[in-house]
């Protein structure tokens, strides 16, 4: 079978445009209201209002937590759409089709399994790799180039002397539009092709793209396909730091982002046109407004950790493999509670990543009785992030470590401090937990004032004890960071995505 795009001056006697599947002697017209089976005479069948069919990709727990797991997400009112036959590209091998057949819409989508594995690159592509990822440097990108992200590997994964030839890539190629938005797209497709998501695309005919991560390889490779074959294609970020850390090679049509930063980047360093952005907010917060139904009286809640209802609640966030120190910070301010230097009684939340290396820091702290812990998983399951969500609420005080939980906890109105020291030992700049105040996405949340940086014990100590009395202060300032970086919390941004999407399908 055989397909190309092409007029027929015929049928019906309107000179229209049709995707045209050629077997045998006839010849199958795909139209905006129908399919029509035409033998070069007369048509042989017709079904008319066929639906639109949409690849959108799932290929992260994060992504899934976006777009699924929230009741009235945007999967849930993309399939409900009878207008729409959705097909979600999940990766091979992973328990997303069986989590999706758990929702009243799984019946109603067409799952397709895919090998997201990144492919091993020859020499020209490696180059080209390279090349293209560092036609930008900010600040993020300066500080993966030469300390990296984690506190528990040699600076810059060993190959901090890169630096310079990455900052000067950015700094002469980087300038030119023509190189970002022509050179790269044209040199990419000729350079990277998947047979496997080929075939994906001859089999199934999507009418239009959706890229849930675009930053992610895998969705730029479903993207190259999808432009290959001139299909329409909208994308979003997965999160608010991945339009600051590399160059993506391809830009979809049209970008939807979380809020105003976000677009500012995406114009500056990637050199989207305004007209092709959209404001829309971060998804996974809608909860927050939608499912207040589930937070729990705090008697209640506090009783559940053996907390006594009238204590404060700090929640520790881990910095898990990009920081240390904090077992010794924590320990620290475990004894201030007891000597009285906090006021109040409280206790102390934290919330670990869940692996090895957090298994193995926090398996002492976890003997104190002071001292709780919640380790489920908040991106697949529902009462996880329920769970979750109430000790946010029920928190006093918020300690992280330049974490995206500041704008949660703005949220939610709590005051937040984070850290930017590593205990009493000094560490060498690429292991101390302040080289991430150089991170570009989280300068934003600074700027804002609505977050505390404590730079040692002593800054900690003050902190603490002044929230812990007076918890309005810095209100105003959480007000704006909640503005500033989450856009619209109405508990309506999954819907302007769907919104956006159906919008531009039916352009």
């Amino acid at each position: 079978m055989s397909r190309k795009r092409n007029y027929h001056p015929v049928l019906e006697g309107r000179p229209l445009c049709y995707s045209i599947a050629v077997v045998g002697n006839l010849k199958v017209f795909e139209m905006g209201v129908g399919v029509r089976i035409w033998d070069g005479k007369r048509v042989l069948s017709c079904a008319a209002n066929m639906p639109k069919k949409i690849f959108l990709n799932l290929y992260s727990t994060m992504t899934f937590r976006n777009f699924v797991v929230f009741p009235d997400g945007v999967v849930s009112k993309l399939a409900d759409n009878p207008d729409i036959k959705l097909h979600v590209l999940i990766p091979k091998g992973s328990n997303f089709r069986e989590l999706l057949s758990r929702y009243p819409f799984g019946k109603k989508l067409e799952v397709i399994e895919v090998n997201t594995k990144m492919p091993k690159l020859n020499p020209a592509q490696k180059l080209f790799y390279f090349f293209y990822s560092y036609l930008i440097f900010t600040g993020t990108t300066r500080l993966l180039a030469t300390f990296g992200a984690r506190a528990d590997a040699p600076p810059a994964g060993g190959n901090r002397f890169f630096a310079p030839l990455k900052s000067a890539i950015a700094n002469i190629f980087g300038r030119s539009k023509w190189i970002k938005t022509s050179f790269v797209p044209w040199a990419y497709k000729k350079l990277f092709s998947r047979k496997e998501l080929a075939d994906i695309f001859d089999r199934y005919q999507p009418d239009f793209v959706f890229l849930s991560g675009i930053a992610a390889f895998e969705d730029v490779e479903l993207l190259a396909e999808a432009q290959r074959r001139k299909i329409k294609t909208m994308g979003m970020p997965m999160n608010w730091d991945h339009l600051n850390k590399y160059y993506i090679p391809l830009h979809p049509d049209r970008l939807l982002i979380q809020n105003q930063p976000m677009k500012k980047e995406a114009e500056e360093y990637h050199a989207y046109k305004e007209s092709q952005i959209q404001m829309v907010g971060f998804p996974q917060f809608d909860f927050y407004i939608t499912g207040k139904e589930h937070l729990r009286p705090r008697a209640e809640f506090m009783k559940k950790y053996g907390l006594s209802p009238n204590s404060k609640l700090i929640l520790f966030i881990s910095g898990s493999v990009y920081a240390s120190g904090e077992q010794e910070i924590l320990k620290e301010m475990r004894q201030w509670a007891k000597d009285g230097k906090l006021g109040q009684e409280v206790g102390f939340m934290v919330r670990p990543y869940p692996n090895r290396a957090d298994i193995a820091k926090y398996k002492e702290l976890e003997k104190l009785p002071e001292m709780k812990f919640f380790w489920e998983d908040t991106t697949t399951d529902l009462e996880n992030i329920i769970e979750f969500m109430n000790i946010l609420y029920h928190s006093d005080i918020v300690i992280s470590i330049f974490s995206t939980t500041a704008i949660e906890a703005a949220i939610f109105d709590k005051p937040t401090i984070t850290l930017g020291f590593d205990g009493r030992e000094k560490k060498p700049e690429h292991q101390s937990v302040a080289r991430l105040e150089k991170l570009s996405h989280f300068k934003h949340v600074l700027d804002t004032g609505g977050v505390r940086v404590a730079r040692g014990f002593s800054d900690l100590l003050e902190f603490i004890a002044m929230y812990l009395e007076s918890p309005e202060e810095d209100k105003e300032k959480r007000d704006f960071l909640s503005e500033k970086m989450a856009y619209k919390v109405d508990g309506k941004a999954s819907g302007r995505v769907a919104e956006a999407i159906v919008a531009y399908l039916n352009e």
